[in-house]
């Protein structure tokens, strides 16, 4: 059963639960381990031990705990695309940069040791490149000396920098991607997501074709990469067993400088009555404007492609599609009379967000990045880099961002990296959104909905 919470937006007020559990680690940035309302929530048994998950005097040979805390400002950083195919997502970063304005104006982070800290961000653009990652983060680690790195966006890039930051004993939090790679934190304890695993997605999207289409015959459009393909392998896992079939698929390389357009015009040649969308960026609502207007499948869109401004994109075809939906959106007029939501759009606003913005569906996300880690701060028994991680994988608590009210916000260190493991299904009528099925929390689980 979900205990009563206390909601906000931006600053948490409400104590994480700060026991975690015991994990015997050798080395950091890679440590060698053999592992692996209306609402419903499915969780797992077990309780907490009282050591901390993270122990720098083990897992780091070289810690520098307090790195960019002078006084009582600490500094971040965030790598985003703000050129390229994925400049869209430059967006989450000004949802990023307003909460850290919000903080600011607010007085700053009340932490434990009795001090309320202010942050200073600093941007550096890799373009959705792997390859220009690296070099940026270790600008922002060894030059500009960030305390850790907040919101940044993509699988391939943040796979790029992963053990190095790891060997740095860096915290990189609220990653801005729900790859199944971020489950594996008992190796790499310092990557912590700020999205839904996206194998849980998936799983959400087969549970409820289960209910409403149990033949249901699939076209599947995937990205040629991690993100994609963590798509393709659950949808693959959670169709075992069932009448559902996969009749047709088809990857696309993002950064081939090609639209999806033969691929969709070759997936709308099969018997599919079924079209998901693996897709990020802006492939993803062009793919939705290239489908013929004789092919009338359900289609299914990535969480990272329901917002306003990305299906304004479509060309009109956004209406009908159907998500999996874990957070309010600003712009659906129902959602636009929860009281979380009217707070966000108080606070947004003051922050120097546009009305357009706050409706657009992507500064949200980047707004909610910034108060994870500011749960992480609050409820540090220690600022510093291992305390904020400790805080945020024992974390039982209040919502954060625009989460929604019936999604469980819970990690434990060992047993569970995901902060966000449930979703509603919705299909997209007007302005808004109607609910198919209501929430499900799949506490616990998220990495064994991988593929």
């Amino acid at each position: 059963m979900m205990r009563h919470r206390t909601r906000r937006v931006g600053l948490a007020t409400t104590a994480a639960l700060l026991a975690v559990v015991t994990l015997a680690a050798t080395a950091c940035g890679g440590r060698d381990d053999d592992s692996g309302s209306g609402s419903t929530t499915t969780a797992k048994e077990g309780g907490s031990s009282s050591a901390a998950f993270i122990d720098p005097s083990v897992d780091c040979t070289d810690y520098q705990g307090t790195e960019g805390i002078n006084g009582d400002t600490i500094k971040i950083g965030t790598v985003r695309p703000a050129s390229g195919t994925y400049a869209i997502y430059d967006q989450v970063t000004t949802g990023l940069n307003a909460w850290v304005t919000y903080v600011n104006q607010s007085g700053g982070l009340k932490a434990k040791d009795g001090k309320s800290y202010k942050l200073e961000l600093i941007k550096e653009d890799d373009a959705y490149d792997p390859a220009k990652t690296p070099a940026l983060v270790k600008k922002l680690v060894e030059q500009d000396k960030v305390f850790a790195l907040v919101g940044d966006i993509g699988t391939e890039p943040n796979l790029s920098v992963r053990d190095y930051l790891n060997e740095k004993c860096v915290p990189n939090i609220a990653l801005a991607t729900g790859s199944t790679q971020w489950g594996n934190n008992k190796q790499y304890p310092w990557y912590i997501a700020g999205l839904p695993s996206y194998a849980t997605e998936a799983h959400a999207w087969i549970e409820y074709l289960k209910e409403s289409n149990p033949k249901a015959k699939i076209a599947l459009l995937y990205q040629d990469d991690d993100f994609g393909q963590a798509y393709e392998k659950a949808i693959k896992k959670a169709i075992k067993g069932t009448d559902i079939t996969i009749v047709a698929e088809q990857g696309f390389n993002p950064l081939g400088g090609t639209t999806p357009e033969a691929a969709v015009t070759k997936l709308s040649q099969s018997d599919a009555d079924t079209f998901i969308v693996g897709l990020g960026g802006t492939p993803c609502p062009t793919s939705l404007k290239l489908k013929p207007d004789t092919w009338k499948p359900a289609t299914i869109v990535s969480v990272t492609c329901a917002g306003k401004t990305a299906l304004s994109l479509a060309g009109g075809k956004d209406q009908g599609v159907i998500a999996a939906q874990a957070t309010y959106d600003p712009s659906d007029p129902t959602d636009a009379q929860v009281p979380v939501v009217q707070q966000f759009r108080k606070d947004a606003s003051a922050a120097g967000l546009t009305e357009q913005q706050i409706d657009g569906g992507i500064t949200g996300p980047g707004w909610g990045f910034g108060s994870l880690f500011g749960l992480g701060i609050e409820n540090a028994e220690t600022v510093d880099r291992a305390g904020v991680m400790n805080a945020l994988w024992s974390l039982d608590t209040d919502s954060f961002g625009l989460v929604r009210d019936g999604v469980t916000v819970i990690t434990d260190g060992t047993e569970d990296p995901w902060a966000i493991e449930g979703f509603r299904i919705v299909q997209r009528e007007g302005d808004g959104w109607k609910e198919l099925s209501p929430i499900t929390n799949w506490e616990g689980k998220s990495n064994s909905f991988a593929g």
